[in-house]
């Protein structure tokens, strides 16, 4: 694979993992670097030689040629011609990288999306490695509002507390490593029921209610994510997580009705908001990692009074600020999941 100025960005010698995103990006972005090698790249650009188009096709080698934000990590190697653990640990800095952006941002990309890894040897880049990766989608209710440098430290900032994370693979954390993939896979989904579903397990992941007490434990304990003036929204959550649970989808889709599906498209930007911001304020605050890592962890924080789990989690954030300035008035039936 040929990449265009490619000796901007890296040396004779070093190896590196690169992923490619396709989405809006500010109008004054340009190139910046972070610690620990990595590297934020707008507008970069690829070639890819014949064979490579053959075996992408066409279609997809253009889409990946048009991706517009790159983001880049890289190291100095003894061994560049060989792929091994380094690459790996590249991989993972990057995927953490993108992963954090996740977190600081709801947007949504498109297939384009992309990793590779290699190595620049004798003044050519050599990718070893392609790898497709599975979009965040846009939902009714999304940020579409370009992606900014700030939101890229801030992702920087989120990935430290995602790489401390993935280097605990023990059972201590094994809980909040869960929540997280909850997340992401939902990010990734179309259908508004099963989003509100995962976003909303996530969130009880969290709280770890008791058995025969979820519900009503739902309400109370997320007091502390939300505030306690929003029992019945929660309530709402658990209970389209209820119902994806127990295949009663039919309840809520059966028949097409306009404020049913803008209540559900409002239900899933809460539910991915509150999730969203817990995972960003734990990742961000060591402390806290320990307090939701395990299942143990979680009942030894949620026995405590509540005004000393408010002093260590902080102060509750709006459940509904996502849906500020919202008009569903330019949302379509067919949007909505109306059929013609």
């Amino acid at each position: 694979m040929a990449v265009k100025n490619g000796s901007d960005w890296i040396e004779d010698g070093e190896k590196f993992a690169l992923i490619g995103l396709d989405f809006n990006i500010a109008d004054d972005f340009t190139r910046f670097d972070l610690p620990n090698g990595l590297t934020v790249l707008p507008n970069a650009g690829f070639e890819f030689p014949e064979h490579w188009q053959e075996w992408l096709g066409t279609l997809r080698t253009e889409d990946i040629e048009a991706c517009r934000l790159f983001l880049l990590a890289k190291v100095a190697s003894k061994s560049p011609g060989v792929l091994d653990a380094e690459n790996q640990q590249l991989r993972g800095a990057v995927g953490d990288w993108f992963t954090g952006l996740t977190l600081a941002r709801k947007f949504g990309t498109t297939d384009a999306a992309f990793l590779i890894t290699g190595s620049r040897i004798n003044g050519e880049i050599d990718v070893r490695q392609f790898q497709p990766i599975d979009p965040p989608l846009a939902s009714i209710v999304w940020d579409d509002a370009p992606i900014s440098p700030g939101d890229l430290h801030r992702a920087y900032s989120i990935a430290k507390g995602l790489a401390g994370l993935r280097q605990s693979i023990g059972v201590e954390m094994w809980r909040l490593h869960r929540c997280m993939n909850l997340y992401q896979e939902a990010r990734c989904r179309r259908d508004v029921l099963e989003r509100i579903h995962q976003f909303t397990r996530c969130i009880e992941g969290l709280i770890a209610p008791r058995q025969g007490e979820t519900l009503k434990q739902f309400k109370s304990r997320t007091e502390l994510f939300v505030g306690p003036s929003h029992h019945g929204l929660m309530g709402e959550l658990y209970g389209i997580r209820s119902d994806v649970e127990h295949l009663h989808e039919n309840r809520h889709l059966e028949r097409f009705d306009r404020q049913r599906r803008i209540r559900l498209a409002e239900l899933e930007a809460v539910s991915e908001w509150v999730a969203r911001s817990c995972l960003a304020r734990i990742l961000l605050t060591p402390a806290l990692a320990t307090r939701f890592g395990s299942a143990d962890a979680l009942g030894q924080f949620w026995i405590k009074p509540a005004n000393e789990r408010q002093a260590v989690w902080g102060d509750p954030v709006d459940p509904l600020a996502m849906l500020n300035g919202f008009n569903f008035d330019h949302v379509s039936d067919s949007e909505l999941g109306a059929h013609e």
